[in-house]
């Protein structure tokens, strides 16, 4: 096989490309950073394999400005830049030659990027570790590095912290239950909101509910009188089961109940 060699190197009118002529044909595109790396130049010899080779490195290039320009605005798990290489490419090893560069380069972490991640939901103060787990894991987000983590900047005195000041305005919110609801809703919105079983009662430990406590009595006559006017229709039986359920679903205590059903049923 007759040997080839490059016939001319002419820059394009965008920025850092470049067609290579091969024989006095043109012959493929390629980047400065392909140019330099295989230090291209007129007169050098080149064979099919070589050519092929630069075409390679020159789609890798290509795929990395590409990865650069979507991780120019924030931080970006390994798993979310593949997926978006995914949309451009079919090529499985460019993608991984991509991304092995970005590692080198540090430029896609994932454990910088979980660190980040728990960082940012502990300045905001609404959710738990249990929620970061699930956030990170769509993410494909390794569990060894996600619990790194949580443990590094979301210590469990910390968690509590955030947990007692998330329940305290949960507690504040439900101030027109009775205590015994209003306690079971926050404790039911803490674990939405990713606090763990293990660390919940020690929260509502410290989680004043005495405002709660004292407005029962005064609370439950409103709302038992709101039931008591619902079932009136019914039998005084009836009307006496359905008001006492009604009124034990909202988390009354039963002495309490029984005290306003004896006052509704006398009057």
């Amino acid at each position: 096989m007759m040997p080839k060699s490059i016939t001319k190197i002419e820059a394009q009118k965008r920025k850092g490309r470049f067609n290579v002529y091969v024989d006095g044909h043109y012959a493929f595109p390629v980047s400065e950073e392909v140019l330099i790396k295989f230090r291209l130049f007129k007169g050098m010899e080149v064979d099919d394999p070589l050519i092929e080779k630069l075409k390679a490195a020159d789609n890798v290039s290509k795929l990395h400005n590409r990865a650069l320009n979507y991780l120019a605005h924030q931080l970006r798990t390994e798993n979310e830049v593949r997926t978006k290489l995914a949309e451009i490419t079919e090529d499985q090893d460019a993608i991984d030659a991509v991304i092995a560069k970005l590692k080198d380069q540090q430029l896609v972490n994932d454990q910088k990027y979980a660190g980040s991640y728990v960082r940012t939901v502990v300045r905001e103060g609404k959710n738990g570790p249990n929620w970061i787990r699930q956030r990170l894991g769509r993410k494909k987000v390794a569990k060894p590095t996600i619990e790194a983590a949580l443990a590094d900047f979301y210590p469990v005195d910390q968690v509590i912290e955030v947990g007692v000041a998330v329940a305290q305005n949960l507690i504040a919110h439900h101030k027109q239950d009775s205590e015994k609801m209003a306690v079971n809703k926050t404790k039911e919105t803490l674990v939405r909101r990713g606090f763990g079983f293990d660390v919940i009662g020690e929260i509502m430990t410290q989680v004043d509910t005495s405002e709660l406590a004292g407005q029962d009595q005064e609370l439950i006559g409103k709302v038992a009188e709101k039931y008591w006017q619902k079932y009136a229709k019914l039998e005084k039986y009836q009307q006496l089961q359905k008001t006492k359920q009604a009124l034990f679903r909202k988390g009354f205590a039963m002495d309490d109940i029984s005290q306003v059903l004896e006052s509704l049923s006398a009057d």
